[in-house]
């Protein structure tokens, strides 16, 4: 009988295990992957702009910095605005005349509600043209970092902005998670699952820029990133058009502080292009 009830366990308790942590990923997905942050300092920051999302929830778009040259629309990654990046990219690129409009995402930094997968698409979308309106007469880039390049991905491809710049980019959702799960022991079985066709839509670069290959388009990734390393995005295929700037020493966290100038000079170049697409 003991025999018979531990085989009985060795055979359900992993069982149950695979299940409930496909269950969590199919149905319990988004506060998973977008995290709620409670308001800091950027809350007493007045937004320029609410973008309203279903339920009451808003994505909130931040400026700094005046357009004289043109407008950078920045998509943050699930940590949501960072202080490193005011006082590091942001002030770059405000100093070169290019006004910053930062996107709080509903559930972090002040934005009322809960960030949902489906949804945010269409929020991002929204914000590029609410970054249009913000700065007339101008062109606008958008820009993603980490989670926020996949966001970003998809706001451009429905948009065509002036041009397409991601950092630290994962190439899909699954990948992502897959990394995530890896990171801790009681988690890593778990990566052995299809994720793909649990989660209810496998996000991707390359659904994302299926059709941009006339708008200007770079990534910036990290040799040193773990988080989203360099060999996952290459083996999850670069789509067409997208070009790949590989940071050397560059880790997830400072990747963009080593190619500042590089990325300031690509922003600058891509919204004094000509362009043809609208504004």
């Amino acid at each position: 009988m003991k025999l018979r009830a531990l085989l009985l366990a060795a055979i359900t308790l992993p069982a149950s295990y695979f299940a409930a942590g496909a269950c969590a990923l199919r149905f319990a997905l988004d506060p998973l992957v977008f995290l709620h942050i409670a308001p800091s300092g950027h809350a007493a920051t007045p937004p320029l702009l609410r973008i309203p999302g279903p339920g009451g929830s808003a994505m909130l778009l931040r400026r700094y910095g005046t357009a004289e040259v043109g407008c950078v629309l920045f998509f943050p990654g699930r940590h949501g605005l960072l202080p490193a990046y005011e006082k590091g990219l942001f002030e770059a690129l405000t100093t070169h005349g290019i006004a910053v409009l930062a996107v709080a995402y509903p559930g972090q930094n002040g934005a009322p509600g809960n960030t949902h997968l489906s949804d945010i698409s269409a929020l991002a979308t929204q914000a590029v043209v609410a970054a249009r309106s913000a700065c007339p007469g101008h062109q606008v880039v958008v820009y993603g970092r980490s989670l926020g390049s996949m966001v970003a991905a998809y706001a451009a491809g429905q948009s065509h902005p002036a041009g397409l710049v991601l950092e630290s980019a994962a190439p899909s959702l699954s990948s992502a998670i897959r990394l995530r799960l890896r990171e801790h022991w009681y988690l890593a079985p778990l990566a052995l699952l299809p994720l793909s066709r649990i989660i209810p839509h496998d996000f991707s670069l390359t659904e994302a820029l299926s059709d941009t290959r006339r708008m200007p388009s770079i990534v910036f990734q990290g040799t040193a990133d773990i988080v989203t390393p360099l060999p996952a995005l290459r083996a999850g295929g670069i789509p067409p058009g997208l070009q790949l700037v590989t940071v050397p020493g560059g880790g997830h966290s400072n990747t963009y502080v080593l190619a500042q100038d590089r990325i300031v000079r690509t922003v600058r170049c891509m919204l004094l292009a000509p362009h043809t697409g609208a504004k």
